[in-house]
């Protein structure tokens, strides 16, 4: 199941472009009821071209479904938020367990990192500083926390897993992907920068671009076979996003 429907996406892409039904050169309550989840496809293949949105990608959207089985050494854990949750990540190396954002529950994955890891040294690293992405930090007293004021590029070392640091602000700034080689598949934690079939709002016309921009050039860059793992949704991959999102 996907985080955004066709008309998440429509609206998504209106705001982000400060664009209304005048500029777009169509009727405010047809546009209303397409964005209220009413599929009006002469509508979608009149405006989705002035959003830049790819229209055929966006008709088929409902019908997009990755359903991958993520790597076995990935574990994923999902609190509630919204429709489907929220996403956070674990990672476990010979010395260390890596923690990719909390969720707002993190009872489950403490149960799991008590079972299986507990004299293990604990990092955090979050994607950005949403509370649904936090709330649970203090849960973790003994971790080390790193907060997304890394630094793009920087190279981060655990055992055999190599982290790379990949600025995705612009759903929120600051915000950082953490790219890790090293696991049987490389996979990208990606917060709320990406998901399967659309990418996380953004509040203001400056960071709209900004979102865009850093995906193309830090996110779809990565390997095509490279696992981006959302704090929404399901795990997608470079190559089915490439393929399937409206939005690239």
């Amino acid at each position: 199941m996907l985080e955004d429907d066709f008309n998440d996406v429509l609206s998504k892409a209106i705001r982000g472009l400060g664009a209304n039904a005048t500029s777009l050169g169509v009727d405010q309550d047809r546009l209303r009821r397409c964005l209220s989840g009413n599929l009006d496809t002469e509508l979608i293949r009149t405006i989705a071209p002035q959003l830049s949105l790819n229209t055929e990608k966006l008709l088929a959207l409902a019908s997009y479904d990755p359903q991958l089985t993520i790597p076995a050494n990935l574990k994923m854990f999902t609190s509630p938020f919204g429709h489907l949750g929220v996403n956070a990540y674990v990672v476990e190396t010979t010395h260390y367990i890596l923690i990719f954002d909390t969720g707002t529950d993190a009872a489950e994955m403490i149960r799991y990192i008590t079972l299986h890891a507990p004299a293990k040294t604990q990092h955090i690293f979050i994607t950005h500083e949403h509370p649904d992405h936090i709330e649970c930090l203090a849960d973790f007293p003994q971790a080390q926390i790193h907060h997304p004021t890394l630094q793009h590029g920087e190279k981060l070392k655990y055992d055999d897993i190599s982290i790379t640091v990949l600025d995705v602000a612009g759903h929120a700034a600051p915000a950082i992907a953490y790219h890790l080689e090293g696991l049987e598949s490389d996979i990208c934690i990606v917060g709320d920068a990406i998901f399967a079939g659309s990418i996380g709002g953004c509040k203001t016309l400056a960071s709209y671009p900004i979102a865009l921009k850093n995906i193309r050039e830090h996110l779809l860059t990565l390997p095509d076979a490279t696992y981006l793992c959302s704090g929404h949704g399901g795990v997608t991959t470079v190559a089915l996003e490439k393929a399937n999102n409206p939005f690239l």
